[in-house]
This record gives structure tokens, C-alpha cells and sequence, in this order.
């Protein structure tokens, strides 16, 4: 005996591209909850990105005062 997916192929090819087509839709449209979710994380990236410019900043000027104080130190020695 034959299966109905041997007898009717064309149709059963419609029918997954159609449940393929809904579940794509589905999955992209995005939940209240995840939308909050990848907003709060953004904020937490938001949050340590200025602490990484801060310690940045922090580091060049000790570093420019590092330079400042060994130009005035090579220029008392020579």
C-alpha cells in the first residue's frame, strides 16, 4: 500500500513551506520579556564601557605625569 506522502507529494510540500513560513514569522517577532531583557543589557554594557573610558583616562594621565617628571629629571641631568 502506498503512503499519502508518496501519493500526494506537492501538497505535503506546500503544507511545510506554509508551517515554515509561520514558525519563521514566530520566532522573529520578539516578547515583551526579551525585548526588556536585551535593553538591560545594553544598559549594563552602557555601564562598563564608561568604567573602562574612566580607567583609561585614569591610566593616560598617570602616564603623562610619568613623562612630564622623567623630561624634567633628563633635563636636570644633562
Amino acid at each position: 500500500m502506498l503512503s499519502r506522502a508518496a501519493v500526494r507529494p506537492a501538497v505535503n510540500a506546500v503544507a511545510r513551506q506554509q508551517s515554515g513560513a509561520a514558525l519563521q514569522a514566530q520566532r522573529n517577532m520578539a516578547t515583551l520579556r526579551e525585548i526588556e531583557l536585551r535593553l538591560k543589557s545594553v544598559r549594563n554594557i552602557e555601564k562598563i564601557t564608561k568604567s573602562m573610558k574612566m580607567i583609561a583616562a585614569t591610566k593616560l594621565t598617570k602616564a603623562q605625569r610619568a613623562v612630564n617628571s622623567a623630561k624634567a629629571y633628563g633635563a636636570a641631568n644633562a
